[in-house]
């Protein structure tokens, strides 16, 4: 998460900036910037916060997007308007897609909040190399500043923790499944059935059963391995 900071465009309201800090604190992320701000980081800010003191001492001001974006390989819009299909400024990916995308870089990456009631305007997100947004219901898509913060933050924390699950316990590979799907068949074949539709009712479970599982390599290992000894 170190490569990931948070730009917001003219925030308004001290308690969001606060708020913002504390969501950033609780999954992992340190870095804030503040874009031409309409108001102090004061005593509310601090009180919304809890313990992201630090977040809020470590707070950069600059006057501009184009100061605030300097350095940055990868700049990422944030939009709940998205328009049609040729409207490409707001054509954006889903929100659990671009998650992966972003912790999967190394890229020093800033994502773009927009103010409280304006957003983010069409001309700054032409600026962006790409655009996310939150799936929200269409008769009410905008949220508030501080809430649509944390659910992207969240979002990345959960692709960035459920990597290093993955690269923890990796998952049978489809050879795998075959192989264990190869023993059943095997077994399925040696057993006396009334009619030969029960026989195919069985292959077909089995089938969707280990189609929709998810066993561990080590898992799928131990099923074969037991499987091959029942003669």
């Amino acid at each position: 998460m170190k490569n990931v900071s948070l730009i917001i465009m003219e925030p308004g309201i001290q308690g969001n900036i606060g708020a913002i800090a504390r969501s950033m604190k609780n999954f992992g992320f340190s870095k804030l910037i503040l874009v031409n701000p309409k108001c102090e980081v004061g005593e509310e800010a601090r009180k919304r916060a809890k313990n992201a003191q630090d977040i809020l001492r470590g707070v950069k001001i600059k006057k501009n997007l184009s100061e605030a974006t300097k350095g940055f390989k990868l700049v990422i819009g944030t939009t709940s308007r998205t328009g049609k299909d040729y409207n490409m400024p707001r054509s954006p990916l889903t929100l659990d897609v671009a998650a992966k995308k972003i912790v999967g870089s190394n890229a020093k990456t800033a994502i773009l909040l927009g103010s409280e009631d304006q957003g983010l305007s069409t001309e700054t997100l032409k600026n962006c190399d790409y655009t996310i947004t939150i799936p929200s219901a269409p008769k009410y898509r905008a949220l508030n500043l501080s809430h649509a913060t944390a659910i992207i933050l969240y979002e990345l924390s959960k692709a960035k923790n459920s990597m290093i699950i993955m690269e923890a316990h990796k998952h049978a590979s489809p050879r795998e499944k075959e192989e264990i799907l190869k023993q059943l068949k095997r077994l399925i074949d040696k057993t006396r059935f009334r009619t030969e539709h029960e026989k195919k009712t069985q292959e077909v479970a089995w089938k969707k059963i280990i189609g929709k599982a998810h066993p561990t390599k080590r898992e799928a290992y131990a099923l074969i391995g037991f499987l091959k000894k029942q003669k």
